[in-house]
């Protein structure tokens, strides 16, 4: 009875691990797929091209950074909706409820993965960042200035 017990405890262990292996790798593929066509085709000129950044203000580089964000976060949400949608093999087997399997459900490892894999993202962030530093070294450097001026 105990023995009994044990292996089926086991088996929803081991069914439980290759359900979140399943579903991770359907989020890799759909994740990659869709990032992928975001950043070819998805996203204007005017959200890719980095020639003219020198002449956005930071708001309107925070303001494009946002509007790639949210479109990743929506097409995330989607994406997890569609593979809740895909059926898995083992589904009833031993009592095992795929839907009740965290992984499934949440979707955090598909938000993550789109953000990672976006070059569009990474190259906004990238643009994002170096301003700021460059505003940061602006102000210390009008501060010293001021120092001098008074000393």
């Amino acid at each position: 009875m105990l023995k009994n017990e044990f292996d089926d405890n086991l088996s929803i262990v081991l069914l439980k691990m290759f359900a979140i292996f399943y579903v991770a790798v359907l989020y890799v593929i759909f994740g990659t797929y869709i990032t992928t066509l975001l950043d070819e085709y998805g996203f204007n000129d005017i959200l890719v091209n980095n020639e003219n950044s020198d002449k956005k203000s930071v708001f309107a580089l925070v303001f494009e950074t946002a509007i790639v964000v949210g479109v990743i976060a929506v097409f995330a949400f989607i994406g997890r909706n569609l593979i809740q949608a895909i059926p898995f093999p083992l589904d009833g087997f031993l009592g095992f409820k795929y839907d009740e399997v965290k992984e499934v459900t949440a979707g955090n490892i598909l938000l993550v993965f789109m953000f990672t894999f976006s070059s569009v993202l990474y190259n906004k962030i990238e643009i994002l960042r170096d301003r700021l530093d460059d505003v940061k070294q602006n102000k210390k450097f009008k501060n010293n200035d001021k120092r001098e001026i008074i000393a």
